[in-house]
């Protein structure tokens, strides 16, 4: 895997997360010759020690997933000094999956025509009629666990793998949508591969160092079946610029590895690196042929940034709530407010989703109000008036696109090899801000009717930009969009990009289960043009 004759490939992706392991997979089992490049290592799940005493302190810097308070060996700086929301990736094989919550729901149907329906961005190139095949494909593929017959989703025509229960605390909830006469519905969630024996049971957080140790993420999935498939990772590959030769073609990636600086070659190349990573590894690419960045004719490449705003609002009850129950923690979320509403005074809207309260730890240092627990004698009798007694709704924003939130190349920052840091600008918009203000409101009207005695109101969540959408858009215009609807550059024959970069719109769902489904999608179109 180090000797740089061997880096050459048919297909090179750029990315192991979860978007360039499935498209790596997909190749592979195509019978495609497919070489998946990743910055960072093999993640060690032994070492996270969730156990120990200062895992909390190490969860706040080494094991963050910000990578800016991470700063590990395969991270390099983000100029956030412009944005409310700080950037969450993960620089390793399975990308920001080793972080992630499992949450794998579909984009509604409406998500892909917000223009026709409600006169607001760009209707997307493509249905989810169009992806439905690659949606299950998806879902079989990292087991996906979901109750069909949702009326606010598309149809599906059976359930997936089994649930977990919702626990005491989601049946209180439940109770109080009911009351309410709002929607509700169980959450889509990874649940374990469908050839798995023993599926996770989530009888802890989906988070690092879930107790189960068995979470789905794409580095177990994806990147060990495509191994399995004959295709390559190279890790520890940080790729630096894309070179082009006399016609505009992709020719090869100039990386710095193992063994320093090195020309990877191929035929076509898939840029996986998320809705930063994409643009800022494009932009460094510019040429005289290609002055604003490489495959940036339409000048939209890095435009467009969005990122689900996300507000929370926190009730304490008078009695236990039972969130701490093993086996528990299948959530409920709801679309009621999802879609857009004259009368609310915004475009589009937001979903609501039940999430558990603070652990021990969070709440001996002030989760969720900010004011710690005492020490000394009265510490276990102050803990357990408040331990299983808070209750969280998050609420998360659809943002739409607007070309003033970007990613662009840093003048203040740049990384160890002297290359210009990514620089994010981003600010929450007017429309994303009364959605969010408006889904506080219900969130505290569903709170209280559920027996909350007391509110804590997070407006905006600094540490949350995890859903990287939107600045390389596709559409069927080059004027107006990077890629088409399969991924190919519109400017570059031989260049894909297969993340959530590509999204035309937000919607209010997690992006991966829809990301993951295009990336699907671009495989079988890269397969077919190697074959043609």
């Amino acid at each position: 895997m180090r000797d740089p004759n061997a880096l050459s490939a048919d297909v090179v992706v750029i990315g192991a997360g979860p978007t360039g392991a499935a498209l790596t997979w997909k190749l592979a089992e195509l019978g495609v010759d497919v070489l998946c490049l990743e910055r960072g290592e093999r993640f060690n799940y032994g070492s996270v020690a969730r156990d120990n005493p200062d895992y909390d302190l190490r969860r706040r810097g080494p094991l963050n997933a910000n990578p800016n308070l991470r700063r590990g060996p395969s991270d390099d700086p983000i100029d956030d000094h412009d944005t409310p929301i700080k950037p969450m990736i993960g620089n390793a094989v399975g990308g920001g999956s080793i972080w992630w919550s499992s949450h794998v729901p579909r984009f509604r149907t409406d998500d892909f025509d917000v223009r026709t329906r409600f006169g607001v961005a760009e209707d997307w190139p493509l249905s989810h009629a169009e992806l439905d095949r690659h949606y299950a494909e998806n879902e079989r593929m990292i087991g996906a666990a979901f109750v069909a017959g949702d009326p606010t989703g598309p149809v599906r025509a059976a359930d997936g793998l089994p649930l977990p229960p919702i626990g005491a605390q989601g049946r209180k909830m439940a109770a109080a949508f009911d009351r309410l006469g709002w929607h509700w519905w169980p959450v889509d969630l990874v649940n374990g591969s469908t050839a798995d024996t023993d599926v996770c049971e989530h009888i802890g957080p989906c988070d690092l160092g879930c107790p189960a140790r068995r979470r789905q993420s794409a580095d177990t999935i994806y990147i060990n079946a495509a191994l399995a498939a004959g295709a390559r990772l190279a890790t520890g590959i940080q790729v630096q610029r894309l070179e082009h030769d006399a016609v505009g073609r992709v020719s090869a990636a100039q990386v710095i590895g193992p063994d320093g600086p090195q020309r990877i070659t191929g035929r076509i190349f898939v840029v996986c690196a998320n809705g930063i990573g994409t643009p800022h590894l494009l932009l460094l690419s510019a040429s005289d042929r290609f002055p604003q960045g490489l495959g940036n004719g339409s000048g939209l490449l890095g435009k467009g940034l969005m990122l689900h705003p996300y507000g929370r609002v926190d009730g304490k009850f008078d009695d236990p709530l039972g969130f701490m129950a093993p086996g528990e923690t299948a959530g409920i979320v709801s679309f009621e407010f999802q879609e857009t509403r004259p009368e609310r005074g915004f475009l589009r809207g937001c979903k609501l989703q039940v999430a558990p309260g603070p652990g021990p730890r969070a709440l001996a240092h002030g989760a969720p109000n900010g004011q710690p627990l005492p020490w000394g004698a009265d510490h276990h009798a102050a803990l357990a008036a408040q331990f299983d007694r808070w209750c969280g709704v998050t609420v998360c924003a659809e943002d739409l696109p607007e070309d003033d939130n970007s990613v662009t190349l840093s003048n203040r920052l740049r990384n160890r090899h002297g290359q210009p840091a990514a620089k994010i600008t981003y600010r929450v918009s007017d429309n994303s801000r009364r959605i969010l203000d408006h889904g506080i409101g219900r969130a505290e009207q569903l709170l209280r009717e559920a027996g909350a005695v007391s509110i804590h109101v997070t407006p905006l969540r600094d540490q949350a930009g995890f859903h990287l959408m939107g600045t390389a858009r596709m559409g069927t215009d080059p004027r107006r969009s990077v890629v088409d609807n399969s991924g190919r550059s519109h400017d570059v024959e031989n260049l894909f990009i297969a993340d959530s970069s590509v999204f035309v719109t937000s919607s209010v769902c997690n992006p991966t289960a829809t990301a993951q489904a295009l990336a699907l999608r671009t495989a079988g179109t890269i397969a077919a043009d190697l074959n043609a």
